[in-house]
């Protein structure tokens, strides 16, 4: 079948398929995309978009290496599993199948296309929050966090546990590392057809955990994090966490330190990159997300992604940048989105076939 051949395939209502395909995420992006033009008009500020060119510049550059480990991943797949007589013959075969797939081509692409609007959308309702709620939350939180943990603050305990500059450096990478895992997943989950029930609930609930996650909710308890508490004139709690990670970036690397200036010079001069917000944690909403798709791929897969979410919700109160229930709250959202997301994919799903 020919590429325009497989453009002009239609539903039953005269939307192509690669668009029917999308609508359930592309209607979701529009609501966030509708949010941000809303805030603008009540700001009176520009719909500005320098984080996200930024992110997005980095975003173009990820999805080429992405294909290309993922290629790997199958070629290996192939040698050591498959074993067919001619694995670089069958490889090309496989490659030609996945790329001459116009149809699959298109509705990938334009998912792809989807979260380059959901990434503008996002990233400026995430710096505009100061301007609608000022930072009101982190007191509260604070207290709350050392009455759940038996009247310690948690980043005390962590640092009483593991806290050495080797352990710190892991889990600084770990939490670096989580941006490519988070790209990763999104382009595959866009691409691939390998249940594609289970994409679509990934995909879907992204968007909507990060709109309503790192949007809404991070307005309404709007915070700034334990690095800022001193900076925010609300005392000298948490200068023993960020002193410690001083300490540890002497005979360790502890990139957060540099990632927390930059913000800051970014929150108080309106720089490029800006959007201080902690509550809740979208660090570990994203990766309980990334968990649950990783579990329909197996057992093995989804016990891997829980240890990494693990090292993410530790490294999120060690390196200063959040209350441990931001964490908590955050993980909560992100099951609670992916049982509404996987309930309207289905309906989606269902509707499409009627």
């Amino acid at each position: 079948m020919t590429m325009q051949a497989d453009f002009a395939q239609t539903s039953s209502n005269g939307v192509p398929r690669f668009v029917q395909k999308n609508r359930l995420l592309i209607a979701c992006v529009a609501l966030q995309t509708f949010a941000a033009f809303l805030v603008s008009r009540v700001l009176g500020i520009p719909f500005e978009l320098h984080t996200f060119h930024a992110l997005m510049s980095v975003c173009f550059q990820l999805v080429p290496v992405t294909l290309t480990l993922l290629l790997i991943l199958h070629f290996a797949y192939l040698a050591l599993i498959v074993r067919p007589e001619r694995p670089i013959q069958r490889m090309i075969a496989d490659a030609k199948s996945i790329f001459l797939d116009w149809e699959r081509m298109a509705t990938g692409s334009l998912a792809l296309m989807c979260f380059v609007f959901f990434i503008g959308s996002f990233t400026f309702l995430k710096s505009a929050i100061p301007q609608l709620v000022p930072f009101s939350w982190d007191v509260t939180f604070a207290e709350w966090d050392r009455a759940l943990h038996f009247g310690v603050d948690p980043y005390k305990l962590v640092l009483g546990l593991m806290g050495t500059p080797l352990v710190a450096t892991v889990i600084n990478v770990a939490y670096h590392w989580w941006f490519f895992m988070m790209y990763f997943l999104l382009i595959f989950a866009c691409f691939t057809k390998i249940n594609r029930q289970a994409a679509s609930t990934f995909l879907v609930s992204t968007v909507l955990v990060w709109f309503l996650g790192g949007n809404v909710l991070a307005t309404v308890f709007s915070s700034a994090g334990p690095v800022y508490f001193e900076r925010m004139g609300l005392g000298t709690d948490f200068v023993a966490l960020t002193d410690a990670l001083k300490s540890f970036n002497q005979s360790g690397t502890i990139w957060a330190l540099d990632v927390h200036e930059m913000l800051w010079k970014g929150y108080v001069a309106e720089g490029t990159i800006n959007g201080i917000s902690a509550m809740p944690s979208m660090h570990v909403a994203s990766t309980v997300l990334m968990t649950l798709y990783a579990f329909s791929f197996g057992r093995w897969a989804g016990r891997a992604m829980l240890a990494f979410l693990s090292i993410i919700l530790i490294g999120s109160v060690m390196l200063a940048w959040h209350y441990a229930i931001d964490g908590y709250f955050g993980a909560l959202i992100a099951v609670l989105v992916w049982m509404l997301s996987k309930r309207l994919v289905a309906l989606d799903s269902k509707s499409g076939r009627s």
